[in-house]
């Protein structure tokens, strides 16, 4: 708890930012191993992003609202449904066996 309170600002400027763009980023259409790191590290950053929101909370400090608006921002991002992606066409040629980069 106190690693989270000592902290530079700067650190969770840069944490909160890259969650945001990660969360940006997952909404596009990424090559399948792309599409697991993002997803992966957006898991990661949200998390820390949400003890950051609760440690905030607990020790009643101011930022503990921006971090909760972040993790919000992020989780709203993540359940937009996603632009040129298809999974019923990407499922159809998993099953299929077809080339899916057409």
């Amino acid at each position: 708890m106190d690693a989270v309170l000592n902290a530079h600002p700067g650190v969770w400027l840069a944490v909160h930012l890259a969650g945001i763009i990660l969360a940006v980023s997952s909404r596009n259409h990424l090559k399948p191993v792309c599409a697991v790191c993002t997803s992966f590290l957006l898991s990661i950053t949200m998390g820390v992003v949400a003890v950051i929101a609760v440690v905030g909370f607990l020790s009643q400090q101011s930022f503990w609202a921006a971090s909760g608006c972040t993790l919000g921002l992020m989780a709203v991002v993540v359940c937009i449904e996603r632009t040129g992606f298809e999974p019923d066409r990407l499922l159809q040629s998993i099953a299929q066996g077809d080339d899916i980069h057409r």
